[in-house]
């Protein structure tokens, strides 16, 4: 029995409460997201996105003493979506929010001695995490490091990464929180882009392919990761030559996996085919976002869940263009504008990701509380619903997305929109019964079988009822 003492018009979402819905999600690996920070202010809080409910349901997580997210920013749930870590490129953090059992320093030398002690690693793109191939309860976090190779070379930036770490989190370790079982192995030693690290799955579904840029070239490390471990790596090159000017940019690969797209302010969106057997990059195409004088700094990239729309964020401006089109570049289209709100600072558009729920979300670059909101990427144009701070935050986010692999390689995650109401739960064919409906303090739902998550919310669609349980075969009330 649910019993509120307001009236309200009941919008029902329910998720995986039979295994007809579990199957839809092949993979929860990316169901929570760690961003923001717990630094000075008391009100400053880590927060956590979880995609298991629908809609996501964003709150407060307690976790480690002055936590920062930065650009560097993974986390990892396992298969039923349960958080298990998360890390900012200097250490890991298990899922009570402590430090993971050898979790810390796995990022020697200057980010450890400049950034770590009260932050996380700046550069965007800097940590990944993926589940090791074979195994229930191992899995790999990469992560670049900071040296100095151009230093005292007026012509380049002296910073870049020159070792790709990785490190093994055994979850079986430390009463299931998990334990660090080898820390800052060199999976790649060379001088790196500043960021972008991404992952892949091969072709065989299985394995992973690692892929790093190389700086000052238009080639990439691919580092294959399977039941063997790290193998080393190779270099595929194509495309244009990356200049020195290579930072404050997002890659990702599309969920089919056949097409990898790099975009920084300098250099342009970069699209490449990807064999996803053999981990080369070939046939190149270079769409120019005129940049000069200089109108962004920050960049940022997402690809819709049928693979076929990019968007590219670009400060002010957010763009849409079709990896179908003939001309990639003559499809691109306008499809936001800043509109001039601060909170307290500018809320522009930077770093995107592709969420669980089919759309896509948008952080910016200093302190905000709201993330933006592509609410219909499949779509052409501005039908794809970009709505400015779609998304309220509980305390602020800093310059910080979650940077994942691609774990479905087709939209079958379950759509909240597709969810969305009474009437639509009858195309499901499933016996529930809900009355009355609109109602005023008490509400009936008949039907509820296995594990499930029910969300009710008012016409204004705020949540005002939250429950996670497992519901009799009989029914409930």
């Amino acid at each position: 029995m649910i019993m509120k003492t307001f009236r309200l018009f009941l919008f029902f979402t329910l998720i995986s409460f039979i295994s007809k819905l579990d199957a839809l999600a092949q993979s929860k690996r990316d169901y929570q997201w760690i961003i923001g920070y717990d630094h000075v202010a008391p009100q400053d809080e880590a927060i956590n996105l979880n995609f298991n409910f629908c809609p996501v349901y964003v709150s407060p997580i307690a976790t480690v003493n002055k936590f920062w997210m930065e650009g560097s920013n993974t986390s990892m749930s396992d298969k039923d979506g349960n958080l298990l870590f998360y890390s900012n490129g200097c250490y890991i953090v298990n899922a009570a929010g402590e430090k993971m059992e050898n979790g810390d320093t796995i990022n020697p030398g200057l980010i450890q001695t400049s950034y770590c002690k009260a932050g996380g690693s700046p550069w965007t793109q800097g940590v990944i995490s993926i589940p090791a191939p074979g195994s229930d309860s191992l899995y790999y976090v990469f992560n670049l490091d900071m040296d100095l190779p151009y230093f005292m070379v007026d012509t380049f930036i002296g910073i870049a990464p020159q070792r790709l770490y990785y490190q093994v989190v055994d979850l079986s370790k430390a009463s299931g929180l998990g334990s660090v079982i080898a820390k800052t192995q060199i999976a790649v030693q060379d001088t790196f882009g500043r960021g972008n690290i991404q992952a892949v799955k091969h072709a065989n579904g299985v394995d992973w392919w690692i892929i790093t840029p190389k700086s000052h070239s238009n080639c990439y490390f691919m580092t294959l990761v399977n039941a063997q471990g790290v193998q080393p790596p190779f270099l595929t090159c194509s495309g244009n030559i990356w200049g020195d000017y290579d930072t404050q940019g997002q890659a990702v690969f599309s969920p089919d996996g056949k097409k990898f797209i790099r975009f920084t302010p300098r250099s342009g969106v970069n699209i490449y085919d990807f064999n996803n057997e053999t981990g080369i990059l070939s046939n190149p195409v270079w769409v120019d976002m005129p940049n000069e004088p200089l109108t962004f700094h920050v960049a940022g990239v997402a690809v819709s869940p049928n693979s076929r729309y990019l968007y590219a964020t670009a400060l002010k401006n957010a763009y849409q263009l079709d990896l179908q089109a003939p001309d990639i570049a003559a499809s691109k289209v306008l499809i936001a504008e800043w509109d001039g709100y601060s909170d307290p600072y500018p809320t522009i558009f930077y770093l995107a990701a592709l969420a669980p729920d089919n759309k896509i979300y948008i952080g910016g670059t200093s302190s905000h509380s709201f993330l933006h909101v592509i609410h219909h990427p499949d779509s052409a144009g501005i039908q794809c619903g970009f709505e400015q701070r779609g998304l309220s935050l509980p305390s602020y986010n800093f310059a910080t997305i979650p940077n994942f692999p691609q774990y479905r390689s087709v939209p079958t995650a379950v759509d909240c929109d597709s969810l969305s109401n009474v009437s639509e739960l009858a195309q499901l064919q499933l016996p529930i019964k809900i009355f009355p409906n609109p109602a005023t303090d008490l509400v009936h739902i008949n039907g509820l079988e296995g594990n499930g998550i029910i969300a009710i919310t008012d016409i204004s669609g705020k949540t005002v009822f939250l429950k996670k349980n497992t519901w009799p075969s009989e029914g409930d009330d």
